[in-house]
């Protein structure tokens, strides 16, 4: 016996009239009664739907009730997608066209939006058509799938001089916000996400070193420090807790008169972290795990700082045979790019 089940402040029914390997029928009514009267006539044949009608918004409702809701993040991936179809006129999930996308985007771009925000739109887009077919709750593929990411312009990540992660923190331990001194030391002790860093307890504060927990890939990390750092955040940790500070630090930043690319406020100290750890001949391998990165890809972007990376232009090039010392032979000896 089908049976609606409330949902929120909504009556829904979720139900495959052919069995298990059928179609599955979801629908949300506002009474239980509509709920209940829909089951009856779909079930005695005096309706059958001719073909899915259902909006953009109600499939994205659909999408956060049977699977968005276990994600990281997932009451603000909702309403960034409900604002998305919103923007988008709201229209028939299965008539959504590439052109009608294409023009939506392109109205974004013409208003200032960065192409990294609108290709995180259409990957978050994307996903959810592939998990509403992976469960069944629509039976075709929607055309966005093809859709390719616009092209983005790499831009270089920012790192802190010595001198500028003094002054730095100088200005964050002079603010009103007890906590900010901290989290950017925890940051660039660790190379923490700022919401790592901030999220930080005294549990899990352990082995002369912190625990972050609640990471974007959920993978927990152990990431040691100076014994100095440790028994700091650890003493503050010890009578208070970490409060939210991202604005403070912004206003910090603003009082040191760096000047940071767009985009890369809080990541900066992530950045100042691994630039450093690689200046000063750490393996890449390594900083891969400290970071949590889950491939060595990303963490790769940071190879360039290496000291013997350029380095190896000039020792394992094909002109390196021609300098001093090289094996270079003909007959009158050897050979340097002098004698040419």
């Amino acid at each position: 016996m089908v049976e609606p089940k409330k949902s929120g402040d909504k009556w829904l029914v979720d139900f495959r009239p052919d069995g298990v390997s059928g179609r599955r029928i979801i629908r949300k009514f506002e009474t239980k009664a509509d709920a209940n009267r829909f089951i009856k006539d779909f079930l005695s044949g005096r309706i059958e739907p001719l073909g899915d009608n259902r909006r953009l918004s109600q499939l994205i409702s659909d999408w956060y009730d049977l699977h968005g809701v276990s994600l990281k993040s997932a009451v603000g991936t909702k309403r960034r997608l409900l604002a998305l179809a919103h923007s988008l006129g709201d229209p028939v999930a299965q008539k959504l066209s590439v052109p009608d996308f294409s023009k939506y985007r392109r109205s974004r771009l013409d208003a200032g939006i960065s192409p990294a925000t609108l290709n995180r739109e259409l990957q978050t887009l994307k996903a959810v058509f592939r998990e509403l077919k992976r469960l069944s709750v629509i039976d075709y593929e929607s055309p966005l799938q093809t859709v390719r990411k616009l092209h983005q312009a790499k831009t270089e990540l920012s790192y802190l001089t010595h001198n500028q992660i003094a002054t730095l923190l100088s200005e964050c331990r002079k603010s009103r916000n007890r906590s900010l001194f901290y989290v950017v030391v925890v940051s660039l002790a660790t190379g923490a996400r700022w919401s790592e860093a901030e999220g930080l307890t005294l549990a899990n504060c352990q082995n002369c070193g912190f625990s972050f927990v609640d990471t974007k890939n959920g993978t927990n990390r152990h990431v040691p420090v100076a014994v100095d750092v440790y028994h700091m955040v650890a003493g503050f940790l010890a009578s208070d807790s970490f409060s939210s500070c991202h604005g403070a630090f912004r206003s910090a930043l603003r009082r040191t008169g760096i000047n940071l690319p767009a985009g890369q406020l809080a990541h900066v100290l992530r950045h100042t972290f691994a630039s450093h750890f690689v200046m000063a001949g750490g393996n890449l391998r390594t900083l891969q795990q400290i970071l949590g990165h889950s491939s060595l890809t990303v963490t790769m972007r940071y190879a360039h700082f290496s000291p013997d990376f350029l380095n190896q232009a000039v020792t394992l090039g094909p002109l390196a045979a021609f300098a001093d010392g090289n094996n270079v032979e003909s007959d009158g000896g050897f050979i340097t790019l002098a004698d040419f």
